[in-house]
Parts: structure tokens; sequence; C-alpha cells
């Protein structure tokens, strides 16, 4: 009866996905342009993930279950996914890397495994097989249209389906490469949205899952040394939250977030990535600086754009140190940053010719909005990156960075390559 009603609940959800997916593409025109159809998906993904909240609901509860009996939570699939949920500010502190490609720790039936999966053929399928014979739980992260999905899951896997195409690219070439996947952001979203439920689900135990505060809030990092590696918080008994109450929470402002780059950015996205094209067609270099987790993780991966000269990682003095050694008049700098605005690594690469495009949480400064050279993108996620609050507890969780900074960063490429 159980696995007759589980079906039911997938096909449920299969239904509305199609319906979703279908309303949504008649609504969104060749005239938007390739960057609105960008953010338009992510949109569509996290509205689709506020229409699964039973399942998730029910997926964390039995995770919650399995932890609270001494179980531990492994992070497994995708490269990028396993970055951006692994020490992330808003993240769970106890999450621990799977390296599927080796041989796997002892696994007991109360581990529970969270599995990202792109698409890829036959990915999903070894690392089940391999996952099988322990018993863990395993959620399962993948496009709705992936074809395990369609089947009746094994009885320790829980499938979280993704309102994304199996080959989830956006723009095909007149070559025919595809290029710019939604996936990376799309999954993500999908992950927070079931660690937003689970840390809901525990707290109807009156427990409380350690959650990373970002170490450049944290002075001295003594909240981050006493939480590394903590599963509950031992002195804590939170007050219970209803099912579906923090998923929710946390889907709403991916949603508000999206709806304001949307809304806000669009303009500035164009024009970025009409610099973009006038420095491919004149031969300049395009660098760019990825923040930690998800963007670089993905950067040169399956679907990312080529036109990319550098890539580098910088801040402070040593980036502007390494702009003045490398960056020269007509070249173009991407910066996707974290908390600060780096005003100061703008103005020195302003001041040889390069013309820069950053976005990070805190605005440039009025000087530098000034400078011509300079486009500055809200990427609309907020300054502590997290923005699921716990009440009683002292950080929020469940971060926006990687999903707004990699959609800002597709968007701009999508622009760029289609014109």
């Amino acid at each position: 009866m159980v696995a007759k009603n589980r079906r039911f609940e997938i096909v449920k959800i299969r239904l509305f996905l199609g319906v979703m997916m279908s309303t949504l593409c008649t609504s969104i025109t060749a005239a938007d342009g390739p960057a609105a159809r960008y953010i338009e998906a992510q949109l569509r993904v996290v509205r689709s993930l506020d229409a699964q909240i039973v399942p998730l609901a029910d997926a964390a509860d039995e995770s919650a279950s399995r932890l609270l009996a001494g179980g531990s939570i492994f992070l497994a699939g995708e490269k990028g996914i396993v970055s951006e949920l692994l020490g992330r500010a808003g993240g769970l502190c106890a999450a621990k890397p799977l390296a599927l490609d080796k041989p796997l720790p002892p696994l007991t039936r109360n581990d529970v495994v969270l599995l990202s999966d792109y698409g890829s053929p036959g990915t999903l399928d070894m690392a089940l097989e391999k996952l099988s014979p322990f018993g863990a739980l395993v959620i399962v992260f993948a496009s709705a249209e992936h074809p395990m999905l369609r089947q009746t899951p094994a009885a320790n896997v829980r499938a979280v389906p993704v309102d994304i195409p199996l080959d989830s690219r956006l723009v095909r070439l007149a070559s025919g490469e595809s290029l710019i996947p939604t996936a990376p952001p799309a999954i993500s979203a999908a992950e927070w949205a079931y660690v937003a439920e689970l840390l809901g689900a525990c707290r109807r135990h009156h427990k409380q899952l350690a959650v990373y505060l970002s170490i450049r809030l944290d002075e001295g990092r003594r909240r981050f040394n006493r939480t590394k590696g903590l599963l509950f918080e031992p002195d804590l008994r939170p007050e219970p939250v209803a099912r579906g109450e923090c998923a929710r929470s946390f889907l709403a402002g991916a949603d508000r977030s999206l709806q304001a780059v949307r809304a806000e950015e669009l303009e500035r996205i164009r024009k970025a990535a009409a610099r973009l094209r006038e420095a491919i067609s004149a031969h300049r270099q395009i660098a760019r600086s990825l923040m930690g987790h998800l963007p670089p993780t993905e950067a040169g991966g399956s679907g990312d754009v080529r036109f990319f000269t550098q890539t580098t990682r910088l801040e402070g003095e040593q980036g502007e140190t390494w702009i003045r050694e490398n960056l020269h008049e007509g070249d173009v700098f991407l910066f996707v940053g974290y908390q600060r605005n780096e005003d100061a690594m703008a103005a020195a690469a302003n001041a040889l010719g390069v013309r820069t495009i950053f976005f990070t949480s805190t605005a440039s400064g009025p000087e530098q909005m000034k400078n011509p050279r300079h486009i500055y993108i809200n990427p609309n996620w907020p300054l502590t990156d997290a923005c699921l609050e716990l009440p009683g507890y002292d950080v929020k969780a469940c971060p926006l960075s990687g999903i707004m900074g990699l959609t800002c960063y597709y968007a701009i490429c999508a622009e760029t390559v289609s014109q």
C-alpha cells in the first residue's frame, strides 16, 4: 500500500510539472531573450518545488528519524552540488562528501545520502547500484524526465524530481553544440529546499541541526571552530515548526531574488553581454574570477562557454596586483564575488582601460558606479547569504549566493552566445 501511494504521488508530481512547464513556456517568447529565459527556467524550478512540499517533508521526516538514531548525512553525485552544500555558510556543519569513484566507508541504514545527477547517461544507475548494499536512505535530485525517476524506486530511495529537461542546455548553436546548462542552480535549489525542510523536521523533535555562519562574518572563527563537524547543537531544544514551513520559506526567498533579478537587472545583464561580444570580436582577453563552491566548480564543465581566457579567484590587494600584471586596455574582467564589493579591484582594472562586470551582495560605491567602464549587477542575495530564519538560533540557514551567482553568470553567457 505504501509503495502504491508513493507511485501515485510521483505520477501527480509529473502531471503537475508537465502542466507547469507547458504554461510557462507559452508565456515566454524568443523576444524575451536568452537571459530572461534562463531566469524563468530557475523560477519554474522553484515554483514546482513549492508544489512538492508534501513529498519533500516526507523525505525530510524520514531522514530526521535516521539522523536522530545515530546516522550521518553524506553528499554525493555532481561535484558542483557537493561543493555547494559542503562547508557553505548557512549549510549543515555535519555534511560529509562521499566520493562514489572510490571505495565507500561502511555506511549504515541510519545514514542519509543526498545524491545529485545532471543526467549523464548511466551515472545515476551506477551510483544507486553502488549505494544499494548499505541500506542507507538515498535522496535523489535529478531531472523529472530522468528514466530512473519514472520507475518504482527501491525501498531505500526517495526521489525529488526537478523541473528541468534531461539535457538541460538552454542554447543550441548553429553548429549543433548545446551550451548553458540550467541543471546546476536548479538542483542546488532543490537540495537546499530539502535541507530547509530537514531543519524543520529535526525541530519537530526539538533538535537543532548545526548550521555554519560565514567565516567572513565570524571574526576569529570562534563559532566556526565550535560547530565544525557538529550534527546537532547539544544545548538547544527549539520549538517545533509545521511541516513544509521551512521549505516554503526558503523557496519564497529564492523566488523573490529571482524575480528581482528579472525585473531590475536584465538590462545590465544584456549590456554586460554586449561588452563580452565586443571583446570576443576584437580578440581581447576576457578573464573571470569566481567565488567559492558552485560557480568555480562548474567553470569549464560541460555546457560552459569557452571565451574566457583566464579563470582565477581574486580579492583585495592580491587581486589588484594580478589585474595590473595580466590585463590590458580593451580586456574585460567578470567578477562573481561574495560579500565585499571590491571597488579597489574594479578601479585598478578601469584605470588600465579594462571594462569590468561585477556582481556581489554589496553594491559598488557611488564613485565606482559612475565609472563608464564598470557594470554592477545586483544578484539579490543577502549579505549574510542564508535566508531561512530559525527562531531561537543565532544564524540563518540555506544560502542563495550559489544559486543566484550562477544564475546571473549563465544568464550573461546565454545572452552573449545567442547573438
